[in-house]
């Protein structure tokens, strides 16, 4: 058929999410487990939060705008905007944001993540 695409390419239009941080943050898990057997991904934001969370799942973040403070145990580490930071599974840790902070994450495997754990359908563009 002309004009299908039957690649399985799945294109999110980041317009289309509502980025408005709720009191812990907001995520968007927009690769789960409907998708992928092994990798997912999303679209957060966090604002004025400190989130203590242990990581059952390899992470990457990439920080879009703003600052988050990555901190285990006595280190911190502060990641701005294009900053790339790699979590290990069963690290314990804190997300701190002072002010707001927009990033992109990616997990594996996809079923570890609360968030990427749901078979949550979104709107793909056209």
């Amino acid at each position: 058929m002309s004009g299908v695409d039957q690649s399985g390419v799945k294109h999110f239009r980041y317009r289309d999410l509502d980025m408005t941080a709720e009191a812990e943050g907001t995520t968007h898990p927009l690769i789960n487990v409907g998708f992928s057997k092994g990798l997912g991904a999303g679209i957060g934001s966090f604002a004025d939060c400190s989130v203590p969370w242990t990581v059952t799942y390899d992470e990457v973040l990439f920080i879009k705008d703003g600052t988050l403070t990555l901190r285990i145990g006595e280190v911190a580490h502060h990641a701005g905007p294009g900053d790339v930071l790699w979590i290990p599974a069963n690290t314990p840790l804190i997300y701190e944001c002072k002010g707001r902070c927009e990033f992109f994450y990616a997990v594996h495997p996809v079923a570890e993540s609360p968030s990427t754990a749901q078979n949550k359908a979104y709107p793909t563009a056209k």
